[in-house]
């Protein structure tokens, strides 16, 4: 395949290229709750301040990390189930659908709470992710059919969404604001929970390394060589699936994590099932930390909009390392 044939050379011992990564994350964590901005610039604050912003910020630090690492487990198992290195969790469907179910929420019930919008958020991306599956589920479908099937459920989603959005009404306004993304209304236990998932979902991945390892090859050589390739299929579709609604419903629709994460882990030379899994959460970590910190000081005192930070990241970087050559 053409992603094979452009991939980058594997590192012959990646665990210290892991760890170095790794050891980076709690420690840009720890620098980005010292650091802040204050009127007169910036400020780096003593013990007794990071103590008293502690409630504040880490769970936004833990939802941001957990929702980058959910995101791009996702976004490297899709590239590896198609074969293709510009596979997203976007083209599931599973964002839009959540986004709906959101906005349903929003726009059905006078004063909703914040179980009913997670109800109808996971509803909505659960919903979309059984129309997907469902789809698929009875055909043998080529990996880059599955795409389009989901791509089809997340322009009908976005449809319905644009025409609720359209109407005037001044609760739209609420349902734009969570489709910009934030981690800054996140609870303690949303953080931990999404955090728990993610990790779940990052080991069910290594315990389908052989799964990862032959989906590349083609559907007729892993069948080859004793893989159920549809079975195989459908469930790391369901796997990236509920790692991209638990990330939604946590901190909104965010593009180019899921994408850009796996394809630095690639470049780096972490070519190897687990070990591209195990990079890319941990990069996808680092770039939504470093989103939701760039969001929360480039406009100060008012906040930006995590998934805009998200995409300022990603974006650029993304068409950077698409016009390198590799030696």
């Amino acid at each position: 395949p053409e992603a094979a044939a452009t991939a980058p050379p594997r590192l012959a011992r990646p665990r210290r290229r892991l760890a170095l990564i790794a050891l980076a994350l709690p420690l840009a964590g720890a620098l980005m709750l010292a650091l802040g901005r204050v009127p007169g610039g910036w400020a780096l604050l003593d013990a007794d301040s990071v103590v008293a912003f502690l409630p504040m910020r880490l769970p936004r630090l833990i939802a941001a990390a957990a929702s980058g690492a959910a995101l791009a487990v996702a976004g490297a198992m899709l590239q590896r189930l198609t074969a293709n290195p510009l596979a997203s969790p976007e083209v599931l469907g599973v964002s839009g659908g959540a986004a709906l179910g959101f906005a349903g929420v929003v726009f059905l019930m006078a004063a909703p709470g914040a179980l009913a919008l997670g109800l109808g958020t996971a509803l909505g991306g659960a919903l979309a992710l059984a129309v997907l599956i469902g789809f698929t589920a009875g055909r043998d479908m080529p990996p880059e059919r599955v795409l389009l099937a989901g791509i089809a459920v997340s322009a009908l989603a976005s449809a319905v969404l644009s025409a609720m959005m359209a109407v005037g009404d001044a609760r739209a306004w609420a349902v734009l604001a969570w489709l910009s993304g934030s981690t800054g209304t996140v609870p303690m236990a949303g953080a931990l929970a999404l955090a728990a998932l993610a990790a779940g979902v990052w080991g069910a991945g290594l315990a389908l390394s052989r799964w990862l390892a032959l989906l590349p090859l083609g559907a007729a050589v892993a069948g080859g060589l004793g893989l159920e390739v549809r079975r195989a299929r459908l469930v790391l579709i369901a796997l990236a699936g509920l790692a991209t609604g638990a990330a939604t419903l946590v901190t909104g629709p965010l593009s180019f994590v899921g994408l850009m994460a796996p394809h630095l882990a690639r470049r780096m030379g972490l070519a190897r099932p687990a070990d591209h899994l195990t990079g890319a959460a941990l990069i996808g970590a680092g770039l939504m930390l470093a989103a939701d910190f760039g969001a929360r000081m480039a406009g100060f005192p008012y906040e930006l909009p995590l998934g805009l930070f998200a995409s300022l990241i990603g974006a650029p970087w993304l068409i950077w390392l698409m016009t390198r050559r590799h030696p």
